[in-house]
C-alpha cells in the first residue's frame, strides 16, 4: 500500500517568490498522484496532465514517487492549502499549507521633495517585513522605468542589518528641470510607493520670483497714485484759501 514520506508541509514564502511543494510517495505501484487546490477543490494536475489554465503552476519533478509542484510568482491570494492525493481506495492525501508574506513599501520623507538644480539627490525606498531581498526593485519616473546606466542615474538595493528590511536607493547626479516629476518604487514582492521631486532654480522657485516682482510693481504704482492724489488735494485747498482773500 502506498504511503507518504516525511515532508515540510508548511511552506512560507515572500510574495513574488516561487513556492515548492515536495510530495514523496513510496510503494506507488500503478497508482496516480494528483494535486488539488483545497480552497475550491480544483484539480491542478492528475498524473502528468495539467488541468488548470495558470502558467505559474508546473511539475518540476516527475520521477516515480517524487512529485514536486512549483508555483511561480506567488501573490497574497495564493495562500491556503494544497493537497497531494494518491488514487488508492480510499484515497490518501497529504496537505500542504502555503503562507505568503507581503512586505510593506514606503518612500523616506514626505510626499514631496525639493532640491536645487545642479545638486545630487537620493530617493530612498524601504521594503519592510522581508524574508529575503526582493529579486528586483524597479524605479519609475512618471510611468517610465529608470535604468541604472552607470551615469547620472544609479539604483542600489541591499538588506539592512535588521535582516527584515530592504533598502533601495535611487541616486541622480546634478538634477535639472527634466528630472522633476513623480517617482515610484516597485519591488518584486509587490506594492509600491511614490514621491514627487521638485527642482528649484536659484534661491527660490521661479514662480515666487515672478510673484514678488509683480507685487513690487503694483506697490510702486499704488504709491505713485497716492502721491498724485495728495498733491492734487493740497493744490485745491491752496486755491480755496486765496479765493477767500
Amino acid at each position: 500500500r502506498p504511503y507518504f514520506g516525511d515532508a515540510e508541509t508548511e511552506i512560507t514564502v515572500q510574495q513574488g517568490e516561487a513556492a515548492f511543494f515536495n510530495c514523496h510517495v513510496f510503494n506507488l505501484a500503478n497508482q496516480t498522484v494528483s494535486w488539488m487546490r483545497t480552497s475550491d477543490g480544483y484539480p491542478l494536475f492528475i498524473g502528468n496532465e495539467k488541468y488548470i489554465n495558470d502558467q505559474r503552476f508546473e511539475l518540476v519533478s516527475r520521477r516515480r514517487g517524487q512529485n514536486t509542484l512549483k508555483l511561480k510568482f506567488t501573490n497574497a491570494s495564493d495562500a491556503g492549502n494544497f493537497e497531494c492525493q494518491v488514487s488508492t481506495n480510499p484515497k490518501i492525501s497529504q496537505i500542504f499549507k502555503l503562507n505568503i508574506i507581503v512586505p510593506s513599501v514606503s518612500v523616506d520623507g514626505q510626499q514631496e521633495k525639493h532640491v536645487m538644480a545642479g545638486s545630487p539627490v537620493e530617493l530612498k525606498c524601504y521594503i519592510k517585513n522581508c524574508l529575503k531581498q526582493p529579486t528586483y526593485v524597479f524605479w519609475y519616473m512618471s510611468g517610465s522605468r529608470l535604468l541604472d546606466s552607470g551615469g547620472r542615474v544609479k539604483v542600489r538595493t541591499s538588506m539592512l542589518n535588521t535582516g527584515v528590511t530592504a533598502l533601495s536607493v535611487l541616486s541622480i547626479d546634478k538634477v535639472d528641470q527634466s528630472d522633476r516629476g513623480n517617482y515610484t518604487c516597485k519591488p518584486a514582492s509587490g506594492g509600491e510607493a511614490s514621491i514627487s521631486l521638485h527642482v528649484l532654480e536659484g534661491e527660490k522657485p521661479a514662480g515666487l520670483h515672478h510673484d514678488q516682482t509683480s507685487d513690487s510693481n503694483q506697490f510702486k504704482t499704488h504709491l505713485g497714485l497716492t502721491a498724485i492724489l495728495v498733491l492734487s488735494a493740497h493744490n485745491y485747498f491752496l486755491k480755496e484759501i486765496y479765493r477767500g482773500f
